[in-house]
């Protein structure tokens, strides 16, 4: 960490110039600039800046080293740079702010996403399953595929086997998944007549991609906000 009179003798030796010549440049003695260099002196504002105007610097480019000087508080002496370190301050605070809004922002839809994909809020995952047995004629009962025999007048057994037979080769299922509950059964219309669909006893659960993303963007999203609240203090050091 550099003292401001360390920093005035490297600059002035990286511009390769002896004390006499910085001091005739700067409009200062020789002794007063030597005073400076030892840290037995702090320049006042107006030698300051004419410190800057013979050193071709902007405040910023000086101080740059001085950020975490241990000669701050004497440093604080001179308007200019009590100024300059209070807008940095300032700065700082503005940009902690706003990371920590960011690191609690991320967190929280982090954890929003996470939970939406949980949760299936999105894409649903459960399905019920409805199935049919087959085409039901007009005038059929809806239940002719199951109690076919309770509607057979005659006992006639080649007739009952022939009923059977027919019953049989009509039996095509079809099946129905349905992302909503729509109670125990349901006719649809369909052609050559209707179909009866009867819901199985339990719910089938279908896994969904986007859930699964939902779930790793929100863990990604929740994990980068909380490295950014950790890492605040470096990231807004002055």
């Amino acid at each position: 960490m550099s003292t401001l009179g360390q920093q005035l003798k490297q600059l002035r030796n990286n511009k390769k110039l002896s004390q006499p010549e910085f001091a005739q440049q700067v409009g200062i003695e020789q002794s007063y600039l030597s005073k400076l260099e030892n840290d037995k002196s702090i320049p006042s504002n107006e030698i300051f800046r004419s410190l800057l105007l013979a050193l071709d610097l902007s405040i910023d480019e000086f101080m740059k080293p001085l950020v975490f000087s241990h000669d701050k508080t004497r440093l604080m002496q001179i308007p200019d740079v009590e100024l300059w370190f209070k807008s940095k301050a300032v700065n700082s605070s503005a940009a902690q702010r706003k990371i920590i809004y960011l690191a609690m922002f991320l967190i929280a839809f982090g954890c929003a996403l996470f939970y939406a994909g949980h949760k299936n809020y999105v894409f649903n995952e459960r399905f019920y399953e409805y199935k049919s047995l087959g085409v039901i004629k007009t005038n059929e009962p809806l239940n002719i595929f199951t109690h076919w025999s309770n509607f057979i007048i005659e006992s006639n057994r080649e007739k009952r086997e022939e009923k059977n037979r027919e019953i049989l080769a009509r039996r095509v299922p079809s099946f129905k998944l349905m992302d909503e509950y729509t109670g125990e059964s349901f006719v649809e219309e369909v052609e050559g007549g209707k179909r009866l669909y009867n819901a199985n006893e339990l719910s089938r659960t279908i896994p969904h991609a986007g859930n699964s993303w939902f779930e790793f963007l929100g863990i990604l999203a929740a994990v980068f906000g909380l490295a950014l609240a950790l890492l605040e203090p470096r990231l807004t050091k002055q």
